[in-house]
């Protein structure tokens, strides 16, 4: 196996390209939020006060694809976020499944989504926070 310098062209390319990941597979479970939430559907009637969730999830979501952007273009901003981010996103999971759980149809989208696409989307946040910590590869970033 090639031992790949962080700081070289290869190693740049192989950061977007884990960015890139991260942010497709990021996608594909809002994508899922919402094709569950039209699936379930939930009645104008049944709103609910403390429902604050979707919008700050709407708003962590725009931040969290802004800090991707910000990865690309190897900006300081975007390392300096992104840990941050991954502590938010899971927060903002527990904090709106405890103020109004969500009913999930436990359809083939579901078992593709918790088992498959959840999983592998936290493996490729850590190697990406495990590239941004690394030394040589700090440099890269203005």
């Amino acid at each position: 196996m090639q031992n790949v310098y962080l700081g070289s062209v290869n190693g740049k390319k192989k950061f977007k390209n884990l960015v890139l990941v991260k942010s497709f597979l990021f996608l594909l479970i809002v994508f899922w939020g919402g094709y569950n939430s039209i699936v379930v559907g939930v009645k104008p009637s049944d709103g609910y006060i403390s429902d604050i969730g979707n919008a700050l999830f709407m708003v962590f979501s725009i931040l969290y694809l802004w800090n991707a952007f910000f990865l690309l273009k190897f900006k300081i901003l975007g390392r300096l976020t992104f840990l941050p981010l991954v502590f938010a996103f899971v927060f903002l999971g527990f904090l709106s499944e405890t103020l109004n759980p969500m009913e999930i149809k436990r359809d083939y989208f579901y078992l593709t989504t918790f088992y498959i696409i959840s999983p592998l989307f936290f493996i490729v946040q850590g190697m990406v926070f495990s590239m941004l910590i690394a030394k040589d590869f700090r440099e890269n970033f203005h």
